[in-house]
């Protein structure tokens, strides 16, 4: 049997201690999975985070429109949308739910840049009605939307009755930003992309 390392025990200088082959493979095996694990907690928890501020924003768009009362509904709405992606994300967090999905470090910086694009939309006191719904339109149809779905797919196997539920939320979230966009936007082109867009998310 291979010995591994060649450590000094504390406190007796003349006494070394082995590690066994065994014993070592167990430790880098053990190193490995929580550094994944690590790894896919941090993946959960930043777009948590990017959820949690897209809801941000949809409130500020709910104020911005408050004298508009069924476009600031539909804000308020969209918002609370985007408040349980982030619940969902972290109950899968918190108890260890964790899909090995393949999220780089350069497309968690292009949906953070996104974001910061967006805020500084909706952080605008005049932001028009149009320019809220392309902000929208950014986060939306960007990666993050595509991430969540993989994200959460984890659960179709042991919470196949939340994982469906989540479905329906989803196209439901969707089809309400489609509809509010021919509704409100008086540019036909933001609403035929957010038209095509739940097209090819249903």
């Amino acid at each position: 049997m291979r010995r591994y390392n060649n450590f000094v025990m504390r406190n007796r200088p003349g006494e070394r201690c082995f590690l066994t082959e065994r014993q070592f493979l167990r430790y880098a095996v053990d190193f490995e999975e929580d550094t994944m694990t690590n790894r896919r907690s941090m993946i959960y928890a930043k777009f948590e985070v990017f959820e949690e501020q897209l809801a941000h924003c949809y409130f500020m768009l709910h104020e911005r429109f408050i004298a508009n009362p069924p476009l600031a509904k539909f804000w308020a709405e969209t918002a609370m949308d985007e408040l349980q992606h982030y619940s969902i994300l972290r109950f899968c967090r918190e108890r260890g739910m964790m899909a090995e999905a393949d999220v780089d470090f350069r497309t968690i910086e292009r949906v953070e840049e996104l974001l910061e694009t967006v805020k500084g939309i909706v952080s605008d006191p005049e932001v028009s009605i149009n320019e809220a719904f392309y902000a929208s339109l950014l986060m939306e149809s960007s990666e993050l939307e595509d991430i969540y779905e993989k994200l959460t797919a984890v659960l179709a196997r042991d919470h196949r009755l939340l994982y469906d539920a989540i479905l329906t939320s989803f196209r439901a979230h969707h089809a309400a930003l489609a509809g509010a966009a021919e509704e409100f936007c008086s540019d036909r082109g933001i609403a035929e992309a957010f038209r095509n867009l739940g097209r090819r998310l249903s």
